[in-house]
């Protein structure tokens, strides 16, 4: 049997250097819902990055709002999307527990769950569903799902499911070195690294090269200066504000080297290098003179 948890954004900013030391696994919320960026997890490439970088084995889940097929189709795009570029050792799961999906006619939900799982199988990935006792053995209660691993969230000292299942979400309520709060527990029954590799799932033998990694500047803790834009994500790509000379703490690094912005400062953006200093920057105080004496004798020619 082996330890792990399952985390998303709720979970913050995990410091999986010291959670490493006391799991086996993780299972990381991808996003939620249809294939839409603003439904992506904030958190899932960050904690992915890492769980790669220290070779924690991971999975991944999807949280449902699908009430038809062709969400269902949406989902499992969305969960293509985000995982192309990961090594899973764990499965892909699809969360059943939106309200809305257990007051479907039974026939409906089934079907749902069965489309995900279909296409995310002749992906050539691992699949399986998330439900909790009640459902599983309520409208999931089906051998039209007998196919898929069941991952049963029972909150007990005693896992009491009586079908089969490959992991068992015993708590909701786990403290761990690393994670600020509580967090959910799970029990794996079966070796997953090992039946995905030997079964050719999950693209682990694609590409085995690691992804590169550099040597950073600044660590977290340190008091810098930002002098320039702070970014809503790691990509760089959408400014959220722009600063000049004002001191932050950094709460976290990602030393990947295709991170364009690294540093997650305490206000929750990123920077890059560049805009970061220990001191701030020193006025010039000559050129500034300069620039104050060439205005003024501008505005005496006009």
């Amino acid at each position: 049997m082996r330890y792990g948890i399952d985390v998303s954004k709720y979970q913050g900013d995990i410091d999986w250097e010291e959670t490493k030391k006391v799991i086996d696994f993780a299972i990381i919320r991808c996003g939620y819902g249809s294939n839409i960026v603003s439904q992506d997890d904030p958190l899932f490439k960050r904690n992915a990055d890492y769980c790669t970088k220290l070779k924690i084995p991971f999975g991944t889940y999807l949280y449902s709002y699908a009430l038809n097929v062709s969400n269902a189709k949406s989902e499992a795009e969305h969960t293509l999307r985000l995982i192309k570029n990961y090594k899973l050792e764990y499965p892909i799961f699809l969360d059943v527990e939106e309200r809305s999906q257990l007051s479907l006619p039974k026939e409906d939900l089934i079907e749902i769950v069965k489309t995900y799982c279909d296409i995310i199988e002749k992906a050539g990935y691992y699949v399986g569903i998330y439900a909790s006792l009640s459902t599983f053995t309520g409208i999931l209660n089906s051998s039209e799902l007998d196919k898929y691993d069941k991952w049963v969230a029972e909150w007990n000292k005693d896992l009491t499911y009586q079908g089969k299942c490959g992991m068992w979400q015993y708590t909701d309520n786990l403290s761990l070195t690393g994670v600020t709060g509580r967090t959910d527990g799970d029990k794996s029954f079966y070796d997953y690294p090992k039946i995905i590799r030997e079964n050719g799932l999950n693209h682990l033998e694609d590409d085995t090269e690691e992804k590169p990694v550099i040597d950073l500047k600044y660590k977290v803790g340190d008091k810098v200066y930002l002098n320039g834009n702070l970014y809503t994500s790691e990509e760089a790509n959408v400014v959220e504000d722009e600063y000049k000379n004002q001191e932050f703490t950094i709460s976290s690094v990602n030393d990947l080297e295709e991170v364009k912005a690294p540093y997650k400062i305490e206000i929750s953006g990123f920077a890059i290098e560049d805009n970061l200093s220990l001191e701030p920057p020193k006025k010039n105080g000559i050129l500034s003179r300069i620039i104050c004496l060439v205005k003024k004798i501008f505005k005496r020619w006009k």
